[in-house]
């Protein structure tokens, strides 16, 4: 349930949906940890021992049960080398016959559910083993390894008398992240690739019968080698068979972490009525992304991104009362009907659901029943929307203040699937902004009950950067936007415009900052051809020559913005001003060379034309003594207050 003090209103309560919440949207932690026997995390630094350099002698088992994979035999350690989603992996070498052993105690019983995070190389075996416990020469085990010569992972359990159970299998892609996902409950046995079933077989109750054998990751225990060839990312072992809302929970977390574009992503409904939703139904391209800045929240592109798959308990009719909340940040206007929330019994029926924008209005909207809000359909900010149906009355509140109302009741009785997003009808019409959650009632709240929720949860809002024109979000202290590893800096505005760490003097900090010398950091492909752009960087340093961003070629500076003596100053690059720190007055000769964490911005910039960026990678200047914690752009100028607004809402994490 939401976490506000004071608390939401329960009573009631059949649909909650809250994205900054790890149960409902997992981001920031494994969200099911009930029925955890193992839990290898390859991009944890404090969970590895090293014989030397990079060769790992021991992976250490985070669920607390201490079951930890070893290898003492220096030949057949495997290395803490490759890079997957700018997390470190650990990498099975097949020629080397790298392998892990949990020694001994970890018991799967009858009932298991294993996630195995891989990226698979070229496989020197036929039957290259991911993950194996006990299985065949007349034990009751299983594994999951490579079926044969083509490119499938297969499932299997053996019984006593070497009986092979469930031969199903996935596909695999080499040098492609993948979740593997094994599934035993009481007579169904399940194998997974990124979220989609291989089909369940059916299975004995007792087909697993574990004692205290220990569990191999990358070769077979009985010979034979099958060594596997590639990076293990992470691996989960749960001693039960987990329901499908929680592989659902385990797999967005592990998708989102690692890179993957598992189907099955989806937010899951908190207040235990199993009313969850599905991301764009099962569509990559139609999934909203993950907000890391704004507190939490879902991020809709306006063109394609929805959820759906809602439980029938939240249909809302004419005949009974209702109550939907939402906290919604919308960044478009004038562009005609924006639903947050609807539903249609059939095409061109006009029986109807309808919660969400036209143009600058807000709308309430049941068969074309209106309560509309003129002009209370703001961008750029967050808001508080509350529709209330209480059969004979309709009411619409904005931040907990009631701001319009229905004298008579709605017609609607509709029995069509519940869309958040989009139309249902004709799949048109979808909404462009960030939705943080949602709250569904079958009652009508009071005014008092609607003030209450709006003062419990209104504080989660406050100090969020600017959304409006964000083209490019580099942020060093995002786990999303860099994990501690590889080359790649990727961009969080939800727009990928990712760019690369080049240089060997670059070193990052888990701090979460770049310190710069020799190097870097650069992107080969246009961010945006505004000619009034904002760039915004915060960076500390005391050196008197630093380049800030550059295009195109060393001879053709459009944007050179670097120390000299005591100041910025600018080449081609339009007619940029200047605001740091307090962004209150404008100095184009600031004297912030202190070695002190400071926010620069650059209004006004022209980047039109611009086909390669590079920031601290111009001959003659460098950092030398500096680091970089956060870029953004924008492709318009800001205002004081949205620049004050930013710096508000970062400052704290520089220990501002």
């Amino acid at each position: 349930m939401l976490q506000y003090s004071p608390k939401i209103i329960t009573d009631s309560l059949v649909m909650c949906l809250d994205a900054s919440q790890n149960k409902s949207y997992p981001a920031a932690d494994l969200p099911v940890k009930n029925g955890l026997l193992l839990w290898l995390d390859a991009s944890d630094d404090t969970t590895f021992n090293y014989s030397s350099g990079t060769e790992i002698s021991q992976w250490r088992d985070k669920s607390g049960n201490n079951f930890h994979a070893n290898q003492s035999t220096v030949a057949n350690q495997p290395s803490r080398s490759n890079v997957v989603n700018s997390r470190k992996g650990v990498n099975f070498t097949s020629a080397n016959g790298d392998f892990m052993r949990v020694s001994s105690g970890i018991v799967t019983p009858n009932y298991i559910t294993l996630f195995a995070v891989i990226q698979p190389a070229a496989q020197d075996n036929s039957y290259a083993i991911i993950m194996e416990q006990d299985h065949g020469n007349g034990y009751n085990g299983w594994v999951i390894q490579r079926n044969g010569t083509t490119s499938y992972w297969q499932s299997w359990v053996s019984s006593a008398a070497s009986a092979w159970l469930n031969p199903t299998q996935i596909a695999y892609t080499n040098s492609t992240p993948q979740i593997v996902t094994l599934r035993k409950n009481a007579s169904t046995i399940n194998l997974y690739s990124n979220g989609t079933s291989s089909g369940a077989g059916s299975i004995s109750d007792t087909a697993i019968t574990q004692t205290s054998y220990g569990l191999n990751l990358g070769y077979w225990q009985y010979g034979g080698g099958r060594y596997y060839n590639g990076t293990m990312c992470e691996i989960l072992v749960f001693n039960r068979g987990l329901s499908d809302t929680e592989l659902k929970q385990v797999n967005t977390y592990l998708g989102q972490k690692w890179g993957i574009s598992n189907t099955d992503r989806s937010i899951v409904d908190l207040s235990n009525n199993n009313n969850n939703g599905l991301f764009g139904n099962a569509t990559v391209a139609n999934m909203p992304l993950y907000d890391f800045y704004n507190k939490g929240t879902l991020k809709f592109d306006g063109t394609n991104d929805y959820a759906s798959g809602f439980g029938s308990s939240i249909v809302p009719t004419s005949t009974v009362q209702y109550t939907v909340s939402m906290w919604v940040y919308r960044t478009r206007n004038n562009v005609g009907y924006e639903e947050l929330l609807s539903q249609w019994t059939s095409a061109n029926s006009g029986n109807s659901f309808f919660f969400g924008f036209n143009n600058s209005n807000v709308r309430f909207t049941d068969n074309w029943n209106d309560v509309v809000v003129s002009g209370a359909g703001n961008t750029n900010i967050w808001m508080n929307l509350v529709g209330v149906y209480t059969v004979s009355n309709a009411f619409i509140y904005l931040n907990g203040v009631l701001v319009a109302t229905r004298g008579s009741g709605f017609s609607y009785t509709g029995t069509g699937p519940l869309i958040l997003g989009r139309q249902g009808e004709l799949a048109s019409e979808y909404f462009g902004g960030n939705i943080s959650n949602v709250l569904i009632y079958n009652k009508a709240l009071s005014a008092t009950e609607v003030a209450q929720n709006y003062e419990a949860q209104k504080s989660k809002f406050a100090n969020t950067i600017v959304q409006q024109g964000l083209v490019l979000n580099l942020d060093a202290g995002n786990i999303y936007s860099y994990g501690g590893a590889g080359t790649t800096w990727y961009d969080v505005s939800g727009n990928t415009k990712d760019f690369l760490v080049d240089g060997s003097g670059i070193s990052y900090n888990s701090g979460g900052y770049f310190t710069l010398a020799d190097g870097g950091i650069t992107r080969s492909a246009t961010i945006t051809n505004s000619t009034t752009c904002t760039v915004v960087v915060w960076l500390r340093t005391t050196d008197t020559q630093s380049l800030i961003f550059k295009g195109n070629s060393n001879t053709s500076v459009y944007l050179a913005a670097y120390y000299v003596g005591q100041g910025f100053y600018s080449d081609n690059c339009g007619s940029p001003t200047y605001w740091i720190d307090t962004v209150s007055v404008s100095n184009p000769n600031p004297t912030y060379l202190d070695g002190n964490w400071h926010m620069w911005e650059m209004k006004n910039v022209n980047f039109s034309g611009w086909t390669s960026y590079e920031f601290n990678k111009y001959v003659g200047f460098t950092f030398g003594n500096g680091a970089v914690g956060q870029i953004m752009i924008y492709d318009r100028n800001l205002s004081n207050a949205e620049s004050l607004q930013n710096y508000n809402a970062t400052k704290g994490r520089f220990g501002l």
